[in-house]
């Protein structure tokens, strides 16, 4: 067994990345193996990352959301379509451990990044290609965007809230498909390196948004043909007439939960309340709990009584009921009253906290969760850590995000270019970034 101790600078500190992606999805694996330690070399375009232009401060090309998903990387501009191009791009592969690329499938070649070409400089590399909607099918070649995998995948029919108008589906954040896609990439990579140290054998690795946002819905979302196919198949039926009726999102998304039970009637122990000064939580899925639960209440489930038939038609409205009566009673005292009476029962509770709440909530602070950094042009400021705890090997922020292009000069040299070939690659505009004036046209 390894030496944790001899692992100072986290678990892949011997581990390079190369890095040709942009927006979040893969940065955000880049970003977490960069935590675990490995050399994270991002390959830019002359003009930068997109999303160096998301949320971006009085400083051009650093963007805050940027700074967040490329921390503690080296960046490198290139113009993948000079030919000398293919000298570098070859460099950094031999040298490599993994290549992470996130472009549709027919730029791959066109830009020499294409499984075999990579493979032809490293056999021995893992490459992983985010394919937004999956390598094959009518959308392989489209680009890949969060929003349209949750939509394709109907996590947006069960997230999104409806507009002002009932209309339409707004948009839902967090980027879950992206974010999740980005963990899951970094899982493969971590294994596929194992795999390459136990055989020798590289190997090409596939995540997908399309993949990511279904496999989140897989708990609640399948089919078994002796039970689900016909309620689905009548549920599509009932769904096609209250479109054909004109009826808007928020009616067909309030048909779908009623129709899966999303929403089970009568759902006093599994869900959010609002008290008399904000909300809280309950979770509570065992019988000891619900008992627990009711005590607290005062309340009685019909459900428990033997006289209770679940197929009459009185019995939602009973159970309505219930449930109103609950939320009645939780409504009548303060938010920091029920935590300490549900908690002194042993009932799991917490308060629900609004995004801005988080990065004071004692909870979150005394488990490392948030923590505060400093970056050369934003200052000071409190973001999520690594989502890992490891205590021989442990994650941590190996410094703040790179200027656009900023390791240019130092990656080349240390891949073997001596300065003629460094000025003369410059002069030639194969690698540096675009000056403002150029991007101008």
């Amino acid at each position: 067994m390894s030496d944790p101790s001899a692992f100072t600078d986290g678990a892949l500190s011997d581990i390079r990345v190369v890095e040709f992606a942009q927006a979040l999805a893969i940065p955000y694996c880049g970003k977490l193996l960069g935590d675990m330690g490995a050399d994270v070399i991002k390959v830019e375009p002359p003009r930068g990352d997109t999303y160096r232009l998301q949320s971006r401060s009085s400083v051009k090309h650093e963007g805050k959301d940027f700074a967040i998903a490329n921390r503690g990387k080296r960046s490198i501009c290139l113009d993948f379509s000079k030919p000398d191009a293919v000298t570098v791009i070859e460099a950094l592969v031999r040298q490599a451990d993994a290549v992470l690329v996130s472009m549709k499938g027919s730029d791959l070649p066109r830009y020499g990044l294409d499984y075999e070409t990579i493979c032809s400089y490293n056999e021995q590399i893992v490459f992983l290609h985010n394919s937004p909607y999956g390598s094959q099918g009518e959308l392989a070649e489209m680009g890949g965007y969060d929003v349209v995998a949750m939509g394709l995948s109907g996590m947006s029919s069960l997230l999104a809230d409806a507009d002002d108008n009932g209309d339409a589906p707004v948009m839902v954040r967090p980027a879950l498909a992206d974010m999740v896609t980005g963990m899951l990439s970094c899982l493969a990579v971590v294994t596929a390196i194992r795999h390459r140290d136990r055989t020798g054998e590289g190997q090409r690795v596939e995540t997908s948004l399309f993949h990511t946002s279904l496999g989140l819905l897989s708990n609640m979302f399948y089919r078994y043909d002796a039970y689900d196919r016909e309620p689905m198949s009548a549920f599509a039926e009932t769904l096609a007439d209250i479109r054909d009726a004109g009826a808007g999102f928020g009616e067909q998304k309030r048909a779908m939960r009623e129709e899966f039970a999303v929403d089970p009637p009568g759902n006093i122990y599994f869900r959010h309340y609002r008290t008399r000064d904000g909300f809280i939580s309950v979770g509570c899925l065992t019988p000891v709990l619900n008992q627990k639960l009711r005590d607290v209440l005062g309340l009685d489930d019909p459900r428990r009584e033997d006289s209770f038939d679940a197929e009459a038609p009185e019995a939602r409205v009973a159970l309505s009921a219930f449930m109103a009566e609950a939320e009645r009673i939780v409504a009548k005292r303060t938010t920091d009253d029920w935590l300490a009476t549900l908690r002194a029962v042993g009932v799991p509770c917490a308060i629900v906290n609004f995004p801005h709440e988080i990065f004071d909530d004692p909870q979150a602070r005394a488990n490392g969760y948030i923590e505060d950094l400093v970056h050369p042009v934003h200052g000071a400021y409190q973001t999520v850590s690594s989502p890992l705890k490891m205590d021989g090997t442990p994650l941590r922020h190996h410094g703040p995000s790179p200027a656009m292009g900023e390791h240019t000069d130092d990656i080349l040299r240390e891949l073997g270019f001596d300065e003629s070939t460094v000025r003369s690659l410059r002069e030639a505009d194969v690698v540096g970034r675009y000056d403002d004036e150029r991007n101008a046209h």
